[in-house]
């Protein structure tokens, strides 16, 4: 797939979720300029997320521009007009800031709504466990956000309120079809949490903390409120982040993890960043290690990329490989499908 189809792949699944991002993005596909411009990602970086944050993150910056008047996330209502001119004059005016932001930054969404997702599944895993305790390693942590899943508020319809009930984070999932997650009031008991990124964010930064907003489309006014709150929770209890290539660095980490602890290796929307034969690798640690400890793999389907996502558990004993589908979900938790037992 070309540049110029990705730019449409993306308006289109963007159409629902942020009409200013559908439009800008399908004018791009047709610009020769703006798509040199978003060239600039790194390989295997999405080029119309990076483009699309890195215009967020100046304007977030306070860059004047009459664009701004189409960001809600500026004070802005957004007038009754083609955004596009707008848009294109300040890819242009501010051409080498833009290159340089894409060239050097990362997808990196760090989205807690996520975490509506791995609840259950967490749950789900310390049920079949063979120890009472948990490690937890997450590949692609960002800034680690997600690895404070424990200290937020869930609020799942026809279920109800799960988690910490005075924490500035409250996630509101829909719960849909007919099974029933497996929750519980009483939290699983980690012992050991780490994450791994090829490049960590430091929420104690104003540059990184707005560049996890620059990456929340800037409509979704309820999605930068829980971020503020989890970069407020994660600035109070700092998690262990590991900086370094995932299939260099992990060995260390599962070695690391105490061996009376069932080990979940976890990520969200990471996979599909990834080469196949770095999935392989990641395979292939995680089923030696599994002679020493038994290992919780929980992921999605790195075929997928867009649309709703399948999250998966592969669980390695001895060598022995056994694997599912648990769950559909909505990429920000909006609503989760249980499909595990």
């Amino acid at each position: 797939m070309d540049i110029s189809d990705t730019f449409l792949r993306y308006a289109g699944w963007v159409e629902d979720k942020c009409p200013l991002y559908a439009t800008v993005a399908e004018a791009t596909a047709t610009d020769d300029h703006l798509l040199d411009i978003a060239s600039e990602a790194s390989v295997s970086q999405p080029e119309p997320e990076l483009l699309l944050a890195a215009v967020h993150s100046l304007l977030l910056q306070g860059r004047d521009h009459p664009l701004a008047q189409f960001y809600p996330t500026c004070n802005r209502n957004g007038p009754d007009e083609d955004p596009v001119p707008h848009f294109r004059d300040f890819c242009v005016t501010n051409e080498d800031t833009l290159r340089s932001i894409i060239a050097t930054r990362r997808c990196q969404t760090n989205d807690v709504g996520r975490s509506a997702i791995l609840l259950p599944a967490f749950e789900h895993v310390s049920r079949i466990a063979e120890h009472n305790l948990l490690a937890q390693i997450e590949i692609g942590t960002s800034a680690g956000l997600n690895l404070n899943w424990d200290q937020y508020q869930y609020e799942f319809d026809a279920i109800g309120e799960i988690g910490k009930s005075d924490s500035p984070v409250t996630i509101t999932t829909e719960v849909r079809g007919d099974h029933r997650p497996p929750f519980s009031q009483d939290l699983p008991t980690i012992t050991h949490l780490r994450g791994i990124d090829l490049h960590t964010l430091d929420v104690t930064t104003e540059q990184d903390a707005r560049w996890l907003h620059a990456l929340i489309h800037p409509n979704q006014l309820r999605r930068h409120q829980q971020l503020t709150g989890a970069i407020d929770i994660a600035r109070e209890k700092q998690p262990s982040l590991v900086e370094g290539d995932a299939v260099a660095e992990l060995p260390t980490q599962l070695l690391a993890a105490p061996n009376k602890a069932d080990l979940i290796v976890f990520s969200t929307h990471v996979l599909y960043q990834l080469e196949e034969s770095t999935i392989a690798d990641l395979r292939s640690l995680l089923s030696d290690h599994s002679t020493e400890q038994p290992v919780h793999w929980l992921s999605i389907d790195p075929d997928e990329g867009l649309g709703r996502p399948t999250y998966r558990l592969v669980t390695f004993k001895e060598g022995d490989v056994t694997e599912s589908q648990i769950a559909q979900f909505e990429s920000y938790g909006n609503w989760i499908r249980w499909q595990g037992a």
